[in-house]
Formats: C-alpha cells, structure tokens, sequence
C-alpha cells in the first residue's frame, strides 16, 4: 500500500513530502471500522421493558427498578435511585446480594445496554448464566487486564497448582472505560455452544465482538467452559441471561437483544439464465433469448466466465425459511433487480443504483420452502459492478444469500492510515463529518497521553473528544483524498459543537446553531510553551485566547479561556455546556446530558454559571463581561 501511495496520485498532486515526513506518525493498516462501512439495516431488537421486575426469576431483594439514579464520583460504592421504572438497580447488602436471571433463556445472543458503575464497584454480565463479560470501575486504569470492565473474565480449577487456578482470562483491547458515575454502552455479540444428538459439546462458547462505548474491546474470544463464579458448573444448550448482584451497586438500562437459532435462511434449487446484451432498463427475460445458463449454490456475479461488462441475469430457485415471521432483505447492486418470493415482488426498482446505495424490504413468510426469482441487469459506473442479498428473519441472524465474488468494487478497500503522535503533540487540518454535516475549518489535535480532540475553528467550538488512537486520515491521503475528511481513531464523547458565546435579548433565549463570518473573525492558532495550541478569534469584537490541554490521569480536559472587550457588555453569554439534563452534585459539579459527562469549574472570574432551560434543551450559561471589560474562565471536561 504504500508504495502504492508513492506512486500513485499523492505524488502527482505533489504531497511526497508530506507523506514522508508523517510516515514516522503512521501507526498501522487495517480494514475500515465498523462506523466507516456501509451499514445495511437490520430487524428491531426486542426490550426487556423494565416498569416492574417481572422479567426476571426469583429476584432478590438487592433489586430495584427506579426512574432516576444518583452517584458521587468520589464515593466509594455510591447509588442512590429513586421511586419509578426504567432503570435496573442493584444495591446489594450482606442480607441481599443475589444475583438476577432473565425469565427467557437463550444460546446465540445479541445484547447491549447501559450501565452505570459507581466507584470501585464490580459486577458482571453472565451469558447463558455460564459466560461472563466483567463490569467494573476501570477508569484510569492504564494496563487493563481481564478483571476490568470489558474482559472476559478467566476461568477456575482449584485442583490446578497454586498460581494457576485461573486460566483462559481475556483483557480488553484497550480501555475504554468512562468515569464513575456516568452512564456507559456495552454491546456484545455472542455465539453459545453446539452440541451433538449425543449431547456432546462440539464447539466452544465464543464471544465474536464486545463494544464499549463504540470501541472494540474483543474480537473472537473462545471460551472453553464456564467462568470464574457462573452459576452453572456445566454447559447446556440453553441459560439465562445473568447480572452479578453480591459484588457491588450498578445500574442498567435499555436492555435490548435478539436470540438466535443455530439454523439459517437457504437458496437452495438455484439456476441462472444469463442474457448478452447493455441493458438500460428489466427487459421482459421471456422475449430473450438465452446466452447460457445453469446451477449455482449462491447468487454469484461469475456465475459466467468472462461476462461482460454490460449484462442481464434471471436466477430461479426456492428460499428456505426456517422460522415464521418477519424477514429483512438488504439488496446492494450496480445497475437494476426484481426479486419475487412466491411471485409477490419484493424489490421492484426503476431505475439504475450504485454500490454505494443500499434499498431494504421486510415480508413475512411462513415457515418451509418460497419460490424464489430473482432478476438483474448489470449497470455499472465508475468500475463497482456487482450484486449483494442479504437476508435476517425471527431468531435468524443477518447473513449473505450471494457469493463474495458476486460483488466487485474495483480496487482495495479503503486501509486505515491511523496518525499517533509519539513524542509531541500533533495538531492536523482536515475537513471532518460532524452530525450530519461536513466542518471544514476542524483542527484536530492529538497528544502522546491518548487523549485528543477536534475543533471547529470556524465556530470557535469544541466538538468531541476521545481516548485511544489519534486520527485516521485515509480520506486525506489515499486514492487522491477527495473527500478531505479525517475521523477520531476510535468513536469519540460527541459535544454540541455550537459556538461558544452569543448576544442574547434575555438569559432565556435559545442558544444559536452557528455564528455568521460577519460577527466571527478567526485569528489562527499559536503553540503555547507546552505545545497546546492557543485559538485566537473575536466575537462582536470581544478578543478571545483559548487554550484546551489534555491531562490524562485523571482523564479530563483543561479548557482556558481569556476575554477581553472595548468596553463591558450587558447580553453576552458564554455556554459551557448543553443538554437534556443538567444537574449539580454536593462538590459543584455539573452533571452534562443525562450522566454523559462531567463538569467542573476552576475559575469563572465570580460569576455564578447558571442552568437555563431553553430550546427543548438545558444550558449551563454564564454571563460575561458584564462587570469588568476583561475575564478569565477555565473549566474542566471529565469524562
């Protein structure tokens, strides 16, 4: 690849010298992440609706369901929750401290919720009640090992010698952990155990991915026997799903899963009919005639050795469905497809997409055998041709119904062109896509803690922050870079990225999206004698220098800011912060966005920030340059 790149059209745009001078930063290739893949949609994932307790078996009296939570991050242990439903709470005691199970059980299983650890507090996800993915307060903890929140816990044998009784744990990938306190995401994908007619195990447990908070924390762990503490010494083909309840407090919410059976959806009977011919539109295939045809196992754009370019294909067959119920099919083409399913059409389209498009059905069928036709004219453009089916139904995962050589895109995925900063800080230009639309003034900035940021200089805001690799510049650099783009190294704490200050009528009036060039005027940057930058700009001619340094333990944000007008003003604000929820703890901490983040102030120059609900939103504002002509803030990001 990269001799790919010297050669290619980064030499002729006349960036050698850029590329080498950064290939010392370049960390690795790799395939794209699961955010920069095309995503094909899949079915709903069912809820465990947490009003009462009647999910789960036997519960003890450790477990609650509450409306609100709350927890001081500096409080070993501490979880209070109030009256109501929504939220799982387990505050166990030396009389209550049992676990929980689900009323359902299952083998394969898709899962993800929030938790909520208060510090020092430990818990744990059981799958089948035999395989557990560990919860724990890990923040800060800079060499993660298996008992931190996101292993996979070892296993136990105490006839092993001493020193090696527990074996088999798995340490996440990196840590991903948030701070005590806060809500965090975990999403595990899951594979049970098979078993023989006999009853015998056949393959091992194996948890193909587990996300927290957008990162990849394991990647095809194989567990060969219950862990540490199940609550099943055997392995079954069935269990339930099981919380630890005699270890510490947590909190769970927005359970969702879906179960899966061992079986899958099937083509099965299928033979193709292949037409010569640059078809603009679906002819009428019973006026053709046929150049070749015959059987295949999937649907497969080779099916015809040497095809051309410009093509039509009719395949027949049956559709197996093993289970009644709701069926999803994604289709990806390059050019036209009909599909029917006992002659009702499922995909009908008029007119020729691209791989880059993807066009999704749902039907129900019952179980058994459908008949299945599927109709396609090849219609590429710009070198992708190809065709892709894929197929999810009632406790059937998605899976591909068409060949990997049915899909040409004409060239190497995208690598990873991942940027590190090893000895210094880094600061990069780049466009960036940022909810939905593209900043084109972002300064990214990484440092060799792992704590890194981006920032639109052309609203003056601070968009995310993150903890692990620093940029990924593939878009920038590889096949010409057009897009321009660069993208956090791994899911990033997204922030409001509004502008920082406005001239409001009252304290109450919502807060702008964005501020217009004719009242921003943007100064650059300067490398501080520690080497964060410093943004330099005017709002409505007030002069302002911020400075935003990365501290990685504890992990937070530093943010500086110096102001200096003419003369005071009356209807300036400063937002610190915005979101659905804004709360304050007993050490005057802002609690930002539903527990996403922490707020902490050092220095708002004696002015009382103040919590405004404006706009369907609160917004923690200050007002500023009301009693002097020159102020200093700095405040703290936690997360």
């Amino acid at each position: 690849m990269l001799r790919k790149l010297l050669e290619g059209s980064i030499v002729k745009q006349g960036w050698f010298v850029v590329l080498i001078l950064m290939l010392p930063l370049i960390q690795s290739f790799s395939t794209q992440p699961e955010s920069e893949q095309l995503q094909m949609e899949a079915l709903p994932m069912n809820s465990i609706e947490l009003n009462d307790l009647e999910a789960f078996q036997h519960v003890a009296g450790n477990w609650q369901v509450a409306e609100k939570i709350e927890s001081n991050r500096r409080i070993e242990h501490d979880l209070w929750a109030s009256e109501g439903n929504g939220i799982l709470v387990n505050i166990p005691t030396e009389e209550n401290n049992g676990h929980i199970f689900t009323q359902w059980e299952h083998n394969d299983l898709d899962l993800e919720l929030d938790f909520l650890m208060p510090r020092g507090s430990n818990a744990g996800i059981y799958l089948m009640g035999r395989y557990e993915v560990q919860l724990l307060d890990s923040w800060g903890v800079e060499n993660p090992t298996f008992s931190d929140v996101g292993g996979i816990y070892q296993r136990w044998d105490e006839s092993r010698p001493e020193g090696e009784k527990g074996y088999e744990g798995h340490p996440p990938l990196r840590n991903a952990a948030r701070a005590p306190g806060l809500w965090q995401h975990i999403k595990i994908s899951f594979k049970g155990p098979e078993f023989n007619d006999a009853g015998e195990k056949i393959t091992n447990a194996c948890f193909k991915e587990v996300w927290l908070n957008g990162i990849l924390v394991q990647e095809d762990v194989e567990v060969t026997g219950p862990t540490r503490a199940a609550a099943f010494d055997t392995e079954q083909p069935l269990g339930p799903l099981m919380i630890q309840g005699d270890h510490g407090p947590v909190a769970i919410r927005n359970i969702k899963y879906k179960k899966y059976d061992k079986t899958s959806i099937a083509l099965t009977n299928l033979s193709y009919e292949y037409y010569e011919g640059a078809f603009d539109e679906l002819p009428n295939f019973d006026t053709l005639t046929v150049s070749k045809s015959g059987t295949v196992d999937s649907l497969a754009g080779d099916a015809v050795e040497e095809a051309a370019n410009r093509y039509a294909m009719r395949y027949s067959g049956t559709l197996e469905a093993p289970n009644s119920g709701t069926y999803l099919f994604n289709v990806r083409n390059a050019g036209v497809v009909r599909m029917l399913i006992d002659g009702k059409p499922i995909f009908d389209q008029d007119t020729a997409y691209q791989m880059d498009h993807i066009t999704s059905k749902t039907i129900d069928l019952e179980d058994g055998v459908h008949d299945f036709v599927l109709e396609y004219i090849n219609h590429p453009e710009g070198g992708a041709s190809g065709l892709s089916l894929e197929a999810e139904g009632p406790r059937l995962r998605l899976q591909n119904l068409h060949a990997s050589s049915s899909v040409s895109d004409n060239g190497e995925e995208l690598p990873d062109l991942i940027i590190e900063p090893k000895e210094h800080i880094k600061i990069i230009r780049s466009f960036k896509e940022y909810k939905n639309s593209k900043r084109t003034h972002v300064v990214n900035v990484g440092s060799p803690n792992g704590i890194n940021y981006s920032y639109d200089m052309g609203q003056a805001a601070l968009l995310d922050i993150w903890n692990g690799p620093f940029l990924n510049v593939n878009k920038m650099w590889v096949n010409r870079g057009e897009p321009q783009t660069a993208t956090s190294g791994v899911e990033p704490l997204e922030l409001k990225g509004s502008p920082p200050m406005a001239i409001l009528n009252n304290k109450s009036g919502v807060w702008p999206d964005s501020i217009s060039r004719d009242n921003l005027k943007i100064e650059g940057y300067k490398i501080s004698k520690n080497g964060w930058p410093v943004f330099n700009y005017s709002i409505d001619d007030v002069t302002v220098k911020e400075k935003i340094e990365c501290i990685a333990i504890p992990r937070h944000l530093v943010i500086t800011i110096q102001l200096d007008a003419s003369k005071r003003l009356g209807n300036m604000w400063y937002q610190l912060a915005s979101g659905e929820e804004i709360t304050q703890n007993d050490e005057g901490e802002y609690i930002i966005d539903d527990r996403n983040y922490y707020l902490k102030i050092n220095d708002m120059g004696g002015i009382k920030p103040q919590i405004i609900y404006a706009g369907d939103e609160y917004s923690l504002r200050l007002p500023v340059l009301a009693k002097e002509n020159k102020m200093a803030i700095q405040y703290e990001i936690i997360w």
